[in-house]
């Protein structure tokens, strides 16, 4: 039985379909809805889309390429070469928002969603939204993940989460640990090589390795037309032999194979590989460290779990992500308890929760980006058939 309606006795601002998201999975959702007819509005808590996108560091470039990180019906230009850089993606996200002529509507976040009057009521901190079909997008990393080491709160040198790291070439000359050696950690750490950092890269468990290309072409088509649809096992064994003949054995520095095969791992623990650029080179030429895990942080020193005590300028946590979604959604029963939607892939919604899709909460291995478009075809098409069932009763 639905709740009262949030903002009750009071004027809802009222759409036929509200995305919550100004980032490309809310986009694409929106321009898909718009196409099928709906009158359609993005809300996006930030002042522009793309919004963290345009926070992350300026030395990034996509993992995917070009030709298949494209939105609907709206190409990149060929000028921003095969793994477009950061400015290049927001300029491209901004142009599609444009093209397509989306309603965004700025600085409104979202504070919870609630059931009411066979619509959907969502509590923003502009006021009382109402829809019928609502679709969150709010990312995959939307909460940054601090670890909570014993002595943190007393520890002097600079600690940030990767989501606050800006750029490399502030930390030439300085000494940094990157704790983590998953997607971000190992980019990161390649980039503080090149800027001229002295890189050490502290790790718990030992990353799947992969890179943008292999002999010289892209590498995702050969994931998106063969690999994602094999066996795990067999494309478990495919990626490492591929590693292996990459990047060689590089156990004799200190970064053994994964105890985990790549696709069981992002199945498990909805871990990716690592993609190197650059900073597996570095390794070899003894130019960055692996070190042991953290143990405890102490006044100015790092302090790891085989003893070792290193007195760093600054550590960078490329420590993950959580959706965030609890404070949002949790009471809906939608969520899995890892917090991931039960319904990710955008299209059928949740029997619980009619009428509300989720889109980019779920990376496939083959990339998240161009998965954007397909969950947003999905949620407009079932979206399209309830309406058509509504308007026959």
């Amino acid at each position: 039985m639905d709740a009262e309606p949030a903002g009750a006795g009071h004027t809802l601002e009222s759409h036929e379909a509200i995305v919550v998201g100004g980032g490309p999975a809310g986009l694409s959702a929106a321009a898909a809805l718009q196409k099928r007819g709906f009158e359609t509005v993005a809300i996006e808590s930030s002042d522009a889309v793309g919004a963290r996108w345009r926070s992350r560091y300026e030395e990034l470039r996509l993992n995917s390429w070009r030709v298949m990180s494209n939105l609907q019906r709206h190409r990149m230009p060929r000028i921003y070469g095969r793994y477009p850089s950061r400015d290049d993606f927001v300029a491209y996200l901004e142009s599609f928002a444009a093209h397509h002529r989306l309603c965004v509507r700025f600085s409104t976040t979202l504070v919870r969603v609630e059931r009411g009057d066979g619509r959907w009521h969502l509590l923003t901190s502009a006021g009382v939204m109402a829809a019928r079909y609502v679709v969150v997008a709010t990312g995959w990393d939307a909460v940054p993940v601090l670890p909570d080491w014993p002595g943190r709160a007393t520890f002097t040198p600079e600690l940030i989460h990767s989501s606050g790291f800006q750029t490399a070439r502030r930390y030439r000359d300085r000494d940094v640990i990157v704790v983590g050696a998953g997607n971000s950690g190992i980019d990161i750490a390649g980039h503080l090589v090149a800027a001229g950092a002295r890189v050490k890269v502290s790790m718990r468990t030992p990353p799947n390795l992969a890179s943008r290309e292999i002999l010289g072409i892209p590498g995702q088509p050969l994931l998106v037309l063969v690999v994602d649809h094999v066996p795990s096992k067999l494309a478990d064994l495919s990626f490492s032999i591929v590693q292996r003949l990459l990047f060689g054995d590089l156990s004799s520095f200190g970064l053994p194979s994964a105890r985990v095969g790549a696709y069981a791992n992002f199945n498990r623990n909805l871990r990716n590989p690592a993609i190197d650029d650059g900073f597996v080179a570095a390794l070899k030429r003894g130019r960055a460290h692996v070190v042991a895990e953290v143990k405890r942080l102490e006044g100015p020193e790092v302090v790891l779990v085989d003893g070792t005590r290193l007195r760093p300028d600054a550590v960078i946590c490329a420590t993950g992500y959580r959706r965030g979604l609890e404070p949002l959604l949790g009471h809906l029963g939608v969520l899995r308890p890892d917090g991931v939607p039960f319904n990710y892939r955008g299209a059928p919604e949740h029997p619980a929760a009619p009428r509300l899709y989720f889109a980019g909460m779920w990376g496939q291995f083959s990339g998240e980006i161009r998965l954007g478009p397909i969950h947003a075809r999905r949620i407009a098409r079932a979206a399209a058939r309830d309406r058509g069932r509504t308007r026959d009763v």
